[in-house]
């Protein structure tokens, strides 16, 4: 019976390799098989194929050996199966994939980046000498999401065995000192008048008041929401978050509050009672009527456009300031969640309606737009009458005598209460 054929591991500067007994050319030698890994269980179960392969008079030539697989290749395919399975995060994994991380490693077989190529990119990034398609600096978050990005597809390349070891799992983002601006936010007031003014834009007036009012549900949530979504008499709306941790999230339903639903009823009515197809459809071109695509989700520019029609005009709500940045359409998730922490709502209620998974996420919505009161015990007593003093002296007048100011003409409070404005919705124009 002959010896069975089994081979030797042997150790390189380049991880294992096996020398296997062989025929070439007619004549037993020992043939050498680079096997491109550092990890001893990997590199025995290449072996073994090999074994088999020879024992099966089929043995791979070394100078024959497929080129290994390159970053941009598999990240072509993994994407793919993704998509297919229709993983949401998969839209930002493409981005990153190809904006960032093929230029920089995409030609590189799997096995031969290193940690510090990966370092060296978003180092990069951090300082500067890669920004976004609109010149700007990327954020600490965006860097997360890039290495996330990377990090998923080099674990799956490891769970296939293409590679020993996942080595994007020793990289830390760099540090990176921003400032954290929070973004302006509208209080109810200007909420009601932008919905009040007959020329706004119908549709950005619904999606304000909708996401004020219905679970701060981002825009991304309701171009994605169907007629379907909504109960008899509109008196609750079904949805299921595209932003969320879980992969397999439940569809979550809250109601809709009276004061809103006619709103919800004249839109309906303008868009000729569809009984399906999306609420918030393309409105013009070629694609009217469909679904918005994700590039047509953002409606910041759109928003503070309507606000000057409106009339509002607050300076931070448009121009960047020391303390905030201008005012997005996720500023009405904010004004939802700190509402719910201005009447008193627990933190585990408040979570389940906003769709926050963290408290720590959570809290930093409600930090981030609170305004902090001095309790009433702690304010000093003065003398309301002095607020006389602090009046510009009449020209021509004695510098001490100065003109009566009442003390409401200089200090005041904004009325902030949501008051549900006219059930008119506007022109519907769009200003896209």
């Amino acid at each position: 019976m002959p010896r069975k054929t089994t081979g030797t591991l042997i150790w390189t500067k380049d991880g294992w390799a096996a020398r296997v007994p062989g025929v070439k050319d007619g004549e037993k030698v020992k043939l050498w098989f680079p096997l491109g890994t550092e990890s001893k269980p990997v590199a025995r179960r290449k072996l073994a194929r090999i074994v088999a392969d020879l024992e099966r008079d089929a043995a791979p030539q070394p100078e024959q050996t497929k080129a290994e697989e390159t970053v941009a290749a598999y990240a072509e395919t993994w994407l793919k199966g993704r998509e297919a399975r229709m993983i949401r995060a998969t839209e930002y994994e493409r981005k990153y994939v190809e904006r960032l991380w093929n230029p920089a490693i995409g030609d590189k077989p799997l096995s031969a980046v290193t940690a510090a190529d990966v370092r060296a990119v978003l180092a990069d990034v951090a300082e500067g000498r890669i920004l976004t398609k609109r010149g700007t600096r990327y954020s600490r978050q965006s860097m997360a999401h890039m290495r996330a990005s990377l990090f998923r597809l080099f674990q799956a390349a490891w769970k296939d065995e293409v590679i020993s070891e996942n080595r994007v799992a020793r990289v830390e983002l760099p540090e990176l000192d921003e400032v954290k601006k929070p973004r302006a936010v509208l209080v109810d007031a200007e909420i009601a008048k932008l919905i009040a003014h007959p020329s706004v834009d119908a549709e950005i007036k619904l999606l304000v008041l909708l996401s004020r009012t219905i679970g701060g549900l981002r825009s991304g949530d309701w171009n994605a929401l169907t007629w379907e979504a909504f109960g008899p008499d509109f008196a609750t709306c079904t949805f299921v978050r595209r932003k969320t941790r879980k992969k397999r999230p439940m569809p979550q339903t809250l109601a809709v509050p009276e004061s809103i639903r006619p709103f919800i009823k004249a839109w309906w009515n303008r868009l000729d009672r569809p009984s399906q197809g999306p609420v918030f459809p393309v409105r013009k071109g070629e694609r009217a009527g469909k679904q918005k695509k994700a590039s047509n989700m953002s409606y910041a520019d759109r928003l503070r456009r309507e606000l000057l029609r409106a009339g509002i005009d607050r300076h931070e709500l448009h121009t960047a300031t020391e303390t905030t940045l201008p005012v997005d359409f996720h500023s009405t998730r904010r004004a939802y969640a700190t509402a719910l922490a201005r009447v008193g709502v627990n933190e585990q209620t408040a979570m389940v309606l906003t769709g926050h998974s963290d408290p720590k996420v959570h809290q930093r919505y409600v930090e981030a737009a609170s305004i902090r009161e001095l309790p009433r015990g702690a304010v000093p007593v003065v003398d309301a009458g002095a607020v006389r003093t602090l009046a510009k002296p009449r020209r021509g007048s004695d510098s001490a005598r100065v003109r009566s100011v009442s003390p409401s003409s200089v200090f005041f409070e904004r009325e902030t209460g949501f008051e549900p404005a006219t059930p008119s919705l506007g022109s519907l124009c769009s200003t896209s």
